[in-house]
């Protein structure tokens, strides 16, 4: 009785993660970013369009939601590589607001609510240490600044750096 009590629990209880907090929309023809946050700069979109014109289908894509956090923007990475069909997916989500604010804006300065993505097809093709050196070590030096053109331009860098160094 107790394990067909549990077997039941478990089925309707639903596992895995959330869904994604937003709506992705049918890509445009040689679409390589998504801004809907409005924080990057065309020179963002001209270096996404090198990167992709190099071979590499690589994607960024921003923006604001309630459930900002590390999760949501890699599972937001992975749905643009499934609906898009990228090699690599950048992503940067924040909590509405928090992409421009600042440590002095709220009482804990922990409070802020950002997270920053990188999701490749191939898992091989970017490992997972270069992945995670991008997201919790680089990007981080410029979103504490609010400078998401830097994180996104510094991300670039650092994978055409990875193909580099796997080449030779």
């Amino acid at each position: 009785m107790r394990r067909a009590l549990l077997l039941a629990l478990l089925l309707t209880a639903g596992c895995g993660e959330p869904a994604v907090d937003f709506a992705l929309p049918q890509r445009g023809d040689g679409q390589v970013l998504l801004d809907d946050a409005g924080i990057l700069s065309a020179q963002v979109e001209r270096e996404l369009r090198a990167a992709s014109e190099n071979g590499v289908d690589v994607v960024g894509l921003t923006y604001e939601t309630e459930q900002a956090n590390r999760g949501e923007a890699n599972r937001a990475g992975q749905r643009v590589i499934v609906d898009w069909g990228a090699d690599v997916v950048l992503v940067a989500v924040a909590r509405p607001g928090d992409f421009a604010s600042t440590v002095d804006d709220r009482e804990d300065p922990a409070d802020r609510q950002r997270a920053f993505g990188l999701e490749a097809a191939d898992p091989y093709a970017v490992s997972r240490d270069v992945r995670e050196r991008i997201a919790e070590v680089v990007v981080p030096e410029y979103a504490a600044d609010n400078d998401w053109d830097g994180a996104f331009l510094a991300a670039l860098d650092e994978l055409a750096l990875a193909a580099a160094e796997e080449a030779s």
